[in-house]
């Protein structure tokens, strides 16, 4: 007679649909804490390595200085046409740029005999928060309010390139701002005039700009309208012989309305309503949420801010304005 012998086994343990639901939904809950964590992280760490290069062009121009007892013109040549940024070359450990570029040649920075030069990568000048990083095409005019410049091409049809720089100059001031602000004539940025020194800026180096974030080139953006504009956009003020760090990467520094938005006009017009990333026409603009760098005359690197009014602006890219700036305008 056979014993019927049962052995006692432990359940089988395992999660029932709900409760598997309910993993799946805590997992989600904790990836959406930690996404903007380590989003703000990176962008941190961006924001960090734009204002080292900043720094690094900003103690280029003090060597320069130090050497020839004046910062760089903003446009040190106009035939052949070529920007300051080929002048600080030496002082950025880049001589051999500056020796490789051809100043005999006549297209200057778009001939095709420096195309090499043109086209060599400078990470020093862009800034990492810049998602359209890449070469632009180039153009020897500006076509403001119509067109873009015909594209520089070669004797076989090759389109002219160069690498962008994110990091501009201001080579003049917007009297139309100026005006707005109740100044019936605009001051001087700091490289105006030829040679440009220390000495001219009365408002004290710690006071007035050096280099600005003027990013995005040759795509344009405004806020509250396009991020980029689409190509049929015309408002792009300049995108000729700027752009490309060998050539005038220098713009004329204004305040921006919020009023409507005017496609059809050749730019868009000064206002008082916006100071930092408006419009990267002739605007400061950077790709940080809260602003834009700027490197100020005596080498310091400061943030600033989206909320910044547009006479302070207008105030700190000026050399000889005279204005008492707020300590807490940053």
């Amino acid at each position: 007679m056979k014993t019927d012998i049962r052995h006692d086994r432990p359940a089988r343990a395992g999660f029932t649909l709900i409760e598997l639901l309910v993993v799946i939904a805590i997992i989600a809950v904790l990836i959406a804490l930690l996404l903007p964590a380590v989003q703000a992280a990176r962008e941190a760490a961006r924001n960090m390595q734009c204002r080292n290069s900043l720094k690094q062009v900003a103690l280029a121009a003090h060597g320069y200085h130090d050497v020839n007892n004046c910062f760089p013109s903003a446009r040190p040549s106009s035939s052949p046409q070529y920007g300051h940024l080929v002048t600080l070359m030496p002082f950025l450990e880049q001589g051999v740029l500056t020796n490789a570029f051809n100043v005999s040649l006549s297209g200057g920075f778009a001939d095709p005999g420096n195309q090499t030069t043109s086209n060599t990568k400078l990470s020093v000048l862009l800034c990492p928060s810049n998602p359209s990083q890449d070469t632009i095409n180039l153009r020897k005019a500006s076509q403001t309010g119509k067109a873009y410049g015909a594209i520089i091409t070669d004797a076989n049809g090759k389109n002219m390139t160069g690498w962008v720089s994110d990091y501009w100059v201001n080579h003049a001031l917007s009297a139309a701002t100026f005006a707005l602000l109740g100044s019936p004539t605009a001051p001087n940025p700091i490289l105006a005039g030829t040679p440009p020194r220390m000495a001219m800026v009365t408002d004290g180096l710690s006071n007035t700009t050096l280099f600005l974030e003027h990013a995005g080139y040759d795509k344009h953006y405004v806020k509250g309208v396009g991020w980029p504009m689409p190509a049929s956009d015309l408002t792009l003020d300049q995108p000729g012989a700027w752009g490309a760090w060998l050539g005038w990467c220098a713009f004329m520094v204004q305040g921006y309305s919020d009023g409507p938005y005017q496609p059809t006009a050749s730019s868009q017009p000064a206002g008082t309503a916006c100071a930092i990333n408006c419009n990267n026409s002739q605007g400061v603009f950077g790709f940080h949420p809260g602003g834009a760098n700027a490197a100020m005359g005596d080498g310091s690197v400061r943030m600033f801010k989206q909320s910044m009014s547009v006479a302070t602006l207008m105030s700190l890219v000026s050399r000889d304005g005279g204005e008492i700036v707020p300590a807490d305008a940053y």
